[in-house]
């Protein structure tokens, strides 16, 4: 079987987007209405990472992660002897699920179901040698069930022929609390040595 040209690999991805942009069940009167799409790069034997939604910050740039989460995943990525420039960054929800007030939410079960299927095609054209499930919510999406994050840390799962690893989202809130920084760095640390890295 030939090979797919990164061209092409953008091109499905663009289409796809085009076609999640156009599902009216793919936001909500509770999410924004700027689309935030994966980005990074597609070239073979890229690391996709997976995260929750956007936030405000994500949704000002158009871009995933380059809020305060951003620079914690940036941070992590370093122990990996990674950069942002060598992976491929989306998230299970492409809009900004928001609160009564105006801040940000995690999606809903109803939300992350409907998403899900876009997210799984999303996957399949960038074909990663690796997922890396980025909290909770992409992890019980991708893998269907209900893991509890202090035990699935770390955890490597097969998924649709890929490997799947699950680690802490990389918020401020688990990132200022040491028990899950060092247990969050413990999983970059390995991820770099499955990457060559280390």
């Amino acid at each position: 079987m030939a090979a797919v040209s990164d061209a092409e690999i953008l091109s499905r991805l663009e289409r796809l987007y085009l076609r999640m942009r156009s599902d009216p069940c793919g936001r909500n009167e509770r999410m924004g209405e700027i689309f935030v799409p994966g980005s990074g790069v597609v070239e073979g034997g890229r690391i996709v990472f997976v995260g929750e939604a956007p936030g405000r910050d994500e949704e000002k740039a158009g871009r995933p992660f380059v809020g305060a989460a951003g620079k914690n995943l940036n941070t992590m990525l370093g122990l990996a002897g990674l950069s942002r420039e060598e992976v491929f960054i989306t998230n299970v929800i492409k809009y900004r699920p928001f609160t009564a007030d105006g801040g940000n939410r995690t999606p809903s079960s109803s939300e992350t179901k409907s998403a899900l299927p876009f997210l799984i095609e999303e996957l399949e054209i960038l074909s990663p040698r690796l997922v890396v499930c980025l909290g909770l919510c992409p992890a019980r999406a991708l893998l269907g069930t209900g893991p509890v994050m202090a035990e699935a840390n770390g955890k490597m799962f097969r998924w649709h022929g890929h490997d799947l690893l699950v680690t802490y989202h990389p918020s401020p809130l688990n990132f200022n609390m040491p028990s899950k920084r060092e247990a969050m760095a413990g999983v970059f640390e390995r991820l770099g040595r499955v990457a060559g890295r280390a």
